[in-house]
């Protein structure tokens, strides 16, 4: 079924994306502002998403665009890799944003027992596809463990890896 490209959106008019779906299980997530919903988008995606309680979105990197989380309700926890193979883990609650550059290596968590609203945009894209979305599970190992403020991880990674564009 084709949908109608229109300006404005609520996020409930946003059916669940299978593909989306498969990637994070269990989460709500809608992308709201896209090529798909919204005509002349060339460069920005915006969405909401419910990350449910004891849950993440496994370490990944967008190769064409910058992003930007903004936490609602409950708390997260987002990581990032920086260009030095330095992996630091921030605890975001209510009001708090994060920009991840295009091309680092990041995540977002939800290791507490409620859960978390937020808003996020891509921008250089304008879907996640053309994000060029990579997924790093298997190279970047992260558990799922609270963090009270901000902590650093004692990872070894490939440095071949932590370069971003």
């Amino acid at each position: 079924m084709a949908i109608t490209k229109k300006p404005v959106w609520h996020y409930s008019e946003i059916p669940q994306d299978e593909a989306v779906t498969a990637l994070m299980p269990g989460f709500e997530i809608q992308y709201i502002v896209d090529d798909e919903h919204c005509e002349h988008d060339t460069q920005a995606v915006f969405g909401h998403c419910v990350f449910p309680p004891i849950s993440q979105h496994s370490p990944h990197r967008h190769t064409e665009a910058d992003e930007l989380v903004y936490v609602i309700k409950g708390r997260v926890v987002n990581g990032q890799i920086d260009e030095n193979g330095v992996a630091t883990e921030y605890e975001c609650g209510p009001g708090v944003a994060t920009f991840v550059a295009k091309g680092r290596i990041h995540w977002s968590r939800n290791p507490f027992d409620e859960p978390a609203e937020f808003v996020f945009a891509y921008y250089g894209a304008s879907s996640l596809e053309k994000s060029g979305l990579i997924d790093l599970t298997n190279e970047v190992p992260i558990k799922n463990e609270p963090v009270d403020g901000q902590r650093v991880l004692p990872l070894e990674l490939d440095p071949g890896l932590v370069q971003h564009a």
